[in-house]
């Protein structure tokens, strides 16, 4: 979880790596999660798809997100897609 904090205070864009199941386990990465979206900064997380976790929900629900599908079909492209979401948004 320093890395994370380490982006919210160092870097333009926070990118936190598969949030899944196991990882909501921990009250701490859950909350160093939730400031993170706090943050006006570009935030690109990755949600594990079928987990209902409360964390993963509201992260879904927030006005201010986009969620892009991995599929096979888009992998490729979804960086080049992400560029553009974050170059017009910021």
């Amino acid at each position: 979880m320093p890395a994370i904090q380490d982006a919210m205070d160092n870097y333009e864009v926070i990118v936190i790596d598969e949030i899944g199941k196991f990882s909501v386990e921990s009250e701490a990465f859950v909350e160093i999660v939730k400031e993170a979206i706090e943050v006006d900064k570009p935030t690109i997380l990755t949600l594990h798809k079928k987990s209902r976790h409360p964390l993963l929900q509201d992260i879904r629900r927030r006005d201010d997100a986009r969620v892009l599908e991995v599929t096979p079909v888009n992998r490729a492209l979804l960086p080049y897609k992400i560029h553009k979401i974050v170059r017009e948004t910021f």
